[in-house]
């Protein structure tokens, strides 16, 4: 804020993978990813914190909405709202995470 004028700025590229997350969907099929909740939960925190004390911030982005691979961890980690199913040809079902982050948007704030 101070060192560049408080330009207006976006958090981009924000996210966390994880590796077997598959171990973490429950018997109707859904991840139950608390941990991606408890870190998007505390950026946003500290984004509005941020706001508060006059940042010029924009815009909050997750790295990806479903599911992708990075080479660089040889397609092992999860990343995204929404999970792809390899074993059932890509189905894809929205996850824990997806489903708070839709009422977080809805309600403005958690």
């Amino acid at each position: 804020k101070e060192n560049y004028g408080n330009i207006e700025c976006f958090i981009s590229e924000n996210g966390m993978g994880v590796e077997g997350e598959e171990r973490f969907r429950d018997e109707q099929g859904i991840i139950q990813d608390d941990y991606r909740i408890e870190f998007i939960k505390e950026h946003l925190k500290w984004i509005h914190r941020a706001i508060q004390e006059g940042s010029n911030v924009k815009g909050y982005h997750l790295w990806t909405f479903m599911d992708n691979w990075s080479w660089t961890n040889a397609y092992k980690n999860r990343y995204g709202f929404v999970s792809v199913n390899l074993e059932t040809d890509g189905e894809r079902t929205v996850k824990k995470s997806g489903k708070w982050f839709k009422k977080v948007a809805e309600q403005n704030g958690f």
